[in-house]
């Protein structure tokens, strides 16, 4: 009953972890020493949805919390990055042999097609999550260790190392990244910390494996290229077009490289992460509709970011070539895509862009005194994650404040998986019917 249970819907199993994950972040966040400001219950669930999430938005400032409180956000970060699930294996196989029954689980979930490995991959994913936010803490206390205390410059660091990776985009810098404008080391570690946390964890052990473990072909999976080559893509249009349409406006009193600097740094971050070195109400219309785009499309599956994924939006553009030079197939790179895989990609833009039309649509008729763009944009920011905000969040009614929070958990978990959550289970029988043509334009 188990295994029929894990293998039809895993993603009931993630929803209930992840809702299991905000409830008890909410109730460790009323506690008394968590707050420096007394706050209400909904305001602690919205933090909580937002931190487990990998969000960023905020209805309170972070500095309402006291350390203990910034320490409960930093762990639900944690655990919203990596998972539940994931975490909890791990610390399973240090004692005990994962039953037969938890490996079928953690194979859908991560979508790994075999349980052989799938303890030694929990391991790497834990183990490679550690030594990159290690990394990236202690560059960045080397970095700020003149400007505060010993405590508070570790935590700060251990907490940006963290968030940045994880892509949450929640800062305890009182300017956030605004800080760091002409510190190329901050800016650098910040942007490879966000890159290596949505590029996905299966992709950095196929790259290790390549690179470090010859007894392995020397050869990346299709999934893995795909992933690389459609992530640099998007970094390198970013980057130009960031520094095109900014250069004049935001970037302008800073140096040629200064501004190549910030132009790679908020084109990596715009991803997911959701940090930006520069002031967002300055930015120009044209860049606001490019961040919404590149974070729509997000980062890659199995990583610590959102959005429809990056492999979704390769086989989207490798269905409309197959259509557009008259294939009856889909193909990248030499492979063919199973057609289940072509629906499924058509599925998730097709309900990711439903589900912000409509929740874009409930927020206009709730929320009467911000413009269309600003609605707009918040919505897209909550459902893929970003933690960039136009700054409307907190001033939201509270049930605008609850559409932005469903959003935050669909957009984690993915549209699809969050319908197939609640679908039917699908009919075993193998029938097809007769087939008909339909007029589309």
């Amino acid at each position: 009953m188990a295994k029929r249970l894990i293998h039809r819907y895993p993603g009931r199993i993630i929803l209930a972890t992840l809702l299991l994950t905000i409830l008890i972040g909410t109730l460790l966040l009323k506690l008394p020493f968590c707050q420096a400001i007394p706050m209400g219950w909904f305001d602690l669930f919205f933090t909580a949805t937002s931190a487990t999430t990998v969000t960023g938005l905020l209805t309170v400032p972070v500095t309402n919390f006291t350390p203990f409180g910034h320490l409960v956000i930093l762990i639900l970060i944690q655990i919203g990055g990596l998972g539940l699930i994931t975490m909890t294996l791990f610390f399973l196989s240090l004692f005990i042999d994962i039953g037969l029954t938890t490996k079928l689980m953690a194979t859908e979930i991560l979508e790994v097609e075999s349980i052989k490995d799938i303890r030694h991959i929990v391991k790497f994913i834990v183990t490679t999550t550690l030594v990159c936010e290690l990394t990236g803490a202690i560059i960045t206390y080397l970095t700020i260790h003149n400007q505060y205390h010993f405590k508070e410059a570790l935590f700060k660091s251990i907490f940006h190392a963290v968030s940045s990776f994880c892509n949450a985009g929640i800062t305890l810098f009182p300017n956030g990244m605004a800080d760091f404008v002409y510190n190329p080391i901050m800016l650098i570690t910040t942007s490879l910390l966000a890159f290596l946390g949505g590029l996905g964890f299966l992709v950095i052990y196929e790259i290790i494996r390549y690179f470090f473990y010859r007894k392995y072909p020397r050869k990346l999976n299709l999934h893995s290229r795909v992933v690389l080559w459609t992530s640099f893509f998007i970094a390198i249009i970013s980057f130009i077009l960031f520094w095109i349409l900014e250069h004049n406006n935001t970037l302008s009193t800073m140096s040629l490289p200064y501004q190549w600097l910030n132009a790679f740094f908020n084109s990596m971050c715009m991803r997911s992460t959701g940090y930006l070195s520069v002031n967002f109400n300055n930015l120009q219309l044209a860049t606001i509709f490019l961040i919404m785009c590149v974070s729509f499309i997000g980062s890659s599956p199995g990583s610590t970011g959102s959005g429809i994924r990056t492999t979704t939006f390769a086989i989207f553009l490798a269905t409309a070539r197959a259509i557009i030079t008259g294939r009856t197939f889909v193909h990248i790179q030499n492979r063919k895509i199973k057609t289940i895989q072509v629906f499924r990609a058509t599925t998730i833009i097709s309900i990711a862009l439903a589900w912000i039309a409509l929740v874009t649509f409930l927020l206009l008729i709730t929320e009467k005194n911000f413009s269309f763009l600003a609605i707009f944009f918040e919505t897209v920011a909550s459902f893929t994650d970003l933690g960039i905000t136009s700054g409307i969040t907190p001033l939201l009614t509270t049930i605008g404040k609850m559409f932005i929070m469903t959003t935050m958990i669909i957009g984690r978990i993915g549209s699809l998986t969050m319908i197939l959550a609640f679908a039917k289970s699908p009919d075993e029988k193998d029938f097809s019917y007769p087939e008909e043509r339909v007029m589309l334009s």
